[in-house]
């Protein structure tokens, strides 16, 4: 097993200091809750970007260590469960699996599970969507689930782009000796 270096460790900490930022703004700005968090998931690339897979996790471990320090346990089991995970999975089906087709749907199937993971851990009830109060319990799961793969897909593609583009910019200066 390769040695971590001390760049690796100290752009980790960055990293994770950055996610902390945006976890901590996701909860006492709640206008802007998904843009924060998506915005720690972006972050979280930013070892992925001179090839450290480890500095990610180790990055999204301190993140979620240190988030749950500074705000709740609801604030951040979001990023616990599903935008500090997103990274690293994304990462590992574009690395490892051969059929690129197969990654939108396991990454929509993965975004559904956490989603129901953090619906049930922060305690949510069908009440918190008033959108669908007149429609029937399965109904008001379908509509909640088909507006979560929605909302996912367009992340999906914004935060493709955003680290295809973080990625051309600051790969060269990151990976400078």
């Amino acid at each position: 097993m390769e040695k971590i270096t001390g760049k690796e460790i100290a752009l980790s900490g960055v990293t994770a200091a950055l996610a902390v930022i945006a976890v901590v703004l996701s909860h006492f700005v709640g206008v802007l809750t998904l843009t924060f968090l998506a915005v720690s998931s972006v972050v979280l690339t930013l070892p992925m970007m001179i090839d450290s897979f480890r500095g990610s996790v180790l990055a999204y471990v301190a993140a979620a260590g240190l988030s749950f320090l500074f705000v709740g346990y609801i604030a951040v089991m979001p990023f616990v469960l599903m935008f500090g995970l997103y990274p690293i999975i994304d990462y590992l089906l574009w690395k490892y699996l051969k059929r690129r087709l197969f990654v939108l749907p396991i990454e929509i199937v993965f975004a559904c599970l956490a989603f129901l993971a953090t619906f049930y851990a922060i305690g949510l009830t069908l009440g918190d969507f008033p959108i669908v109060d007149t429609l029937p319990d399965w109904g008001k799961y379908l509509v909640i689930y088909v507006g979560v793969v929605v909302v996912f897909v367009i992340f999906h593609f914004a935060f493709t782009v955003l680290c295809d583009v973080l990625k051309r910019r600051l790969a060269p200066i990151l990976k400078k000796k």
